[in-house]
């Protein structure tokens, strides 16, 4: 991984900005890197949790893990958010279909530029290079930079981002100690990810690792079929099936159950609908009740 340059955020949260070129992704990140506070205790190294989409994750999860740990309700921790140069052409709506996506899906390709309003072409189904810029190149850095344990690492994500998340848990069980799926688009690719759960789940070993998904209540089929009503006709036809389908919550709890064969001593797993949020409102509520959730002390 390239460095290209490292500058204080003096705009959100005091931490550090890094612009940085991956050599799996071959393309340039803009990572925001924020401890719980400024006065970071010495001699120890301490938990991450890291972010997808930085450009709507980062001031939420620098506000929830400041907020929290004043009240111990999480411990000390580096928040970092993995996003693209502000300045990204074409934006950053159109790589994360590419990064966050684990397989190509031609039928929603070709409706991009309608749903977007953006004619750039990027393809998707390319998670697995973004998972090992994650893995081989962006947390060794981090951990030479700043006293962060990769191993006391969490992944959280909303929509495409919780679709990484929960991909990220089946394909390479372990990598991370705790997963926090926000409104997981679970629908992607005609349900390709939960079609293959149950034979994911069987061909490995339970891993040790705490999972907590969430979607909002109002992330349910008659709202997602008043909005697709409201679009033009042209733009409806061009919508894959699973769109005009959409059950957040049924997907959901349907994978919290293919996930329970790996429930025991090492492993967790819960799924909440939370209450009058919806598919844009859920990330602030997600990362309070989940990253609490998930760092709650073990009973012994």
């Amino acid at each position: 991984m390239e460095i290209i340059s490292k500058q204080k955020d003096t705009a959100i949260g005091g931490g550090d900005v890094w612009l940085v070129k991956s050599k799996h992704v071959e393309d340039t990140f803009r990572v925001t890197i924020t401890p719980s506070r400024g006065n970071v205790p010495d001699g120890k190294r301490f938990g991450v949790v890291l972010a997808t989409d930085a450009e709507l994750s980062a001031g939420g999860l620098i506000s929830t893990i400041r907020s929290c740990s004043l009240g111990f309700d999480l411990p000390f921790l580096f928040g970092v958010s993995i996003g693209y140069p502000l300045n990204a052409d074409p934006p950053f709506a159109l790589r994360r279909n590419r990064d966050l996506t684990p397989t190509t899906w031609d039928a929603f390709e070709k409706a991009t530029p309608a749903l977007t309003g953006l004619s750039d072409h990027v393809a998707t189904g390319h998670s697995d290079a973004f998972s090992e810029f994650i893995h081989d190149e962006l947390l060794p850095d981090l951990a030479d930079e700043f006293p962060i344990e990769p191993h006391d690492s969490t992944l959280t994500g909303q929509s495409f981002g919780g679709l990484f998340v929960l991909n990220e848990l089946l394909n390479r069980p372990g990598r991370f100690r705790r997963y926090l799926a926000v409104s997981p688009s679970l629908w992607w690719d005609d349900g390709a990810l939960l079609k293959s759960a149950p034979q994911l789940v069987k061909s490995a070993a339970s891993p040790t690792a705490d999972v907590y998904m969430c979607v909002g209540e109002l992330e349910n089929k008659a709202r997602f079929r008043a909005q697709i009503s409201q679009l033009p006709e042209a733009m409806k036809n061009l919508l894959p099936s699973a769109m005009t389908q959409l059950d957040m919550a049924g997907d959901m709890f349907l994978m919290e159950k293919e996930l329970g064969d790996w429930v025991g001593n090492t492993f967790s797993v819960e799924a909440h609908v939370f209450p009058e949020e919806s598919h844009e409102s859920m990330m602030g509520s997600a990362l309070s009740r989940g990253l609490r959730k998930l760092y709650k002390p073990k009973r012994v």
